[in-house]
């Protein structure tokens, strides 16, 4: 959520809508920004099974109620879901890769990396690997 927040130039001009987890942490945007929380994923806790299909029914509730023409993530498990049921939608769907994830992709990116319009890394290291990989650079 926080790299997404720096692309001000494009929620300036583009109508968006923001999907973040909820957590006690942090808090990245302006209060006013975030439509919409999700609990907090975690695939090796107990409840992660309950919990993904509690997130899978309010993915199909966002992403009907917005209809959106494009879905932008930056990575976490939360934003599988949303993904994959958008590009199942036909919408246009642009995941961005960690800065982080110099020499390989995350978990996220690897279930997305077939299933998405466009794949961006921020190290050529990863592109040389993935050759639907487009090399953004240093986006944030």
């Amino acid at each position: 959520m926080e790299e997404l927040t720096r692309l001000h130039n494009l929620t300036e001009k583009y109508d968006c809508c923001w999907v973040t987890e909820k957590n006690d942490f942090q808090k990245y945007g302006k209060a006013e920004e975030i439509q919409y929380y999700v609990p907090q994923m975690n695939r090796r806790e107990f409840w992660f099974p309950l919990k993904f299909i509690y997130l899978v029914a309010r993915t199909l509730f966002i992403l009907l109620k917005e209809k959106p023409e494009c879905v932008v993530s930056t990575g976490a498990l939360i934003s599988y879901p949303f993904c994959r049921i958008a590009a199942m939608m036909g919408k246009k769907v642009i995941f961005i890769e960690s800065f982080a994830r110099v020499n390989e992709l995350s978990l996220t990116g690897k279930l997305l990396y077939n299933h998405v319009s466009m794949f961006i890394v921020q190290w050529p290291e990863i592109a040389e690997k993935y050759d639907k990989a487009i090399v953004g650079g240093g986006i944030f």
